[in-house]
């Protein structure tokens, strides 16, 4: 990810609307899970990024966090943030098997050469019945130079994910699109910029400046399809969310495919 790109996340992600909805799915996906399991016990937060995320997950418990860039550091130690560790994902994490409660993975898989890779590695760090949250762009319908700016090197399906994780040590909890409602717009402002733009330095869309009631819409219209995962998944959409539980040997819950 570019340098300038990490400048503008550490100064918008707590008011724009598409960072505030991914930490309203973060704190709703936990909602949903056995808190008792995650109470007290250690979480890893790989591709910390600024620090947002390792916030919202500090009152559950000993966090970790997981980044490589040094520019990205300097913004966890503006944030005050401790236990980060500078390492790549692309190699072996960097911790003894069955070390964590949960991990999340948001918005990583997509930079990795090694994507197959850090699944296995999550998998292996996560204590039986711990919880693997992982987040990735979706459809390669809506690749764009918004994926250029951010160095994805691919966009997913449902179906893929589902088949990289088929023979792995863990039961699915949910597999589903998300970022439906809003897809639709967000490729036709993604074609309209491909189309006048094509000659200029890729750019992310954060760098889109939207007035304050339409990105006080955006982040509305965000948060109740965010609300409807908690009983539906989505056909398609701009991104991928992805719920997985360590197998501990005992007989699974419900589980959404």
């Amino acid at each position: 990810m570019e340098n300038e790109e990490f400048e503008i996340m550490y100064h918008i992600e707590q008011s724009h609307w598409w960072f505030r909805g991914k930490q309203f799915l973060l704190k709703q996906t936990i909602g949903s899970l056995d808190n008792k399991a995650l109470k007290k016990g250690r979480i890893l937060d790989i591709g910390a990024g600024t620090g947002i995320i390792l916030k919202i997950l500090q009152d559950l418990g000993e966090v970790y966090g997981i980044e490589l860039s040094l520019q990205a550091i300097n913004f966890l130690k503006k944030r005050k943030l401790k236990r980060i560790i500078c390492a790549d994902a692309d190699h072996p994490l960097p911790f003894k098997n069955d070390t964590f409660t949960m991990i999340t993975c948001l918005d990583v898989l997509e930079h990795l050469e090694k994507d197959f890779g850090l699944l296995k590695e999550m998998i292996r760090v996560s204590r039986p019945g711990g919880h693997i949250l992982v987040a990735v762009p979706a459809l390669d319908i809506f690749w764009s130079s918004h994926d250029v700016a951010l160095h994805h090197k691919r966009r997913y399906t449902r179906k893929e994910l589902l088949q990289m994780i088929h023979d792995m040590n863990c039961k699915i909890i949910q597999a589903s699109y998300y970022n439906f409602t809003l897809s639709m717009p967000i490729l036709a402002v993604r074609t309209f910029k491909s189309i006048f733009s094509h000659n200029k330095q890729a750019q992310s869309d954060f760098f889109m400046n939207l007035p304050d009631f339409m990105n006080k819409l955006l982040g509305f219209l965000y948060k109740v399809e965010i609300r409807c995962l908690k009983f539906m998944n989505f056909p398609f959409g701009v991104s991928v969310l992805l719920v997985l539980r360590k197998s501990d040997g005992n007989e699974p819950g419900p589980v959404k495919r």
